[in-house]
């Protein structure tokens, strides 16, 4: 099995459904252009950022934040991720319209059987519109809270001028630096990210996100054990990964994938808890050091 077809795989069929809303793709991408978001509007948006007391900063700022359409069922790990960068000074911003990354269009001719080309072209239209907002504000980098959005822009904008991150990517040379402890002796469970849906966003490429950079981090924590979770796919075979987690009595689940985050979260077993990273980084900063 080739790493496209595992991506094609691990497509939800639910929320291809979900995103189809009993439009098609033309339909999908004229929505897009005129709202920004391929499942909702501007204006609920708006109002989650404002509900997680999240504010757009107005002037230039050196980074944009896109939260991206996945992010809206992981409200906790959005809340957290912008918190950790205000507990460390990273300066940021966000757009006033953020269009879709086309990844949604892409799920939607994929799981239909049909040709993708004019999907692609919607997504890399709709990210340079992101860029070039992120430009007008002065911004150095994008900053993407969804992986499927980072592996988009980066696949169709490899040597852009306003460079392209995953979230994560700003945070590695505070975390590398800063003083991680946990309050007490703390294990979790730590699964990876499947990363086969990648495939699917961003083919025949040569690079990847910094995915063992993500783990370091975990290291350099006084107070944490960690149990490493193989990489399962959070599609697939989501029982695979909890019953690992709970095999080694890990009650706790952190992931530092937002799409594996959210739908972990909704498929968790009672007893365990998933935690999206930038919640267990802000922890480990914010906690009094063990005598």
């Amino acid at each position: 099995m080739t790493y496209h077809q595992r991506g094609i795989r691990s497509i939800p069929r639910r929320v291809a459904e979900i995103t189809e809303a009993g439009r098609n793709l033309e339909q999908l991408i004229e929505d897009v252009r005129r709202n920004g978001l391929v499942y909702n509007v501007p204006i609920l948006r708006n109002a989650v950022l404002g509900g997680l007391g999240i504010r757009r900063k107005r002037g230039a700022a050196e980074n944009v934040v896109v939260m991206g359409c996945a992010c809206f069922g992981t409200l906790d790990a959005v809340r957290s991720a912008f918190r950790l960068l205000d507990a460390l000074g990273i300066d940021y911003t966000l757009l006033e319209m953020e269009y879709c990354c086309g990844a949604p269009m892409i799920s939607h001719q994929l799981v239909k059987g049909d040709n993708r080309s004019e999907a692609d072209l919607a997504a890399k239209e709709f990210i340079g519109m992101n860029i070039n907002q992120a430009r007008e504000l002065g911004a150095k980098r994008i900053l993407y809270l969804c992986s499927w959005c980072a592996y988009l822009a980066r696949r169709f904008y490899p040597d852009c001028d306003v460079g392209q991150l995953y979230y994560l990517d700003i945070l590695d040379e505070p975390m590398r630096q800063a003083s991680l402890h946990m309050s007490q002796p703390t294990g979790i469970a730590y699964f990876p990210g499947g990363q086969h849906r990648s495939w699917v966003y961003a083919p025949d490429r040569d690079w990847d996100l910094n995915w063992s950079d993500y783990r370091m981090w975990l290291d350099q924590i006084d107070g944490l054990r960690v149990l490493d979770i193989p990489k399962y796919c959070c599609v697939i075979a989501p029982d695979a990964i909890f019953q690992r987690a709970q095999k080694y009595n890990m009650s706790t689940l952190v992931t530092p994938c937002m799409a594996c985050y959210g739908r972990l979260q909704r498929r968790a077993p009672q007893g365990v808890q998933v935690k999206f990273l930038s919640d267990l980084l802000l922890e480990a900063l914010k906690s009094p050091k063990r005598a």
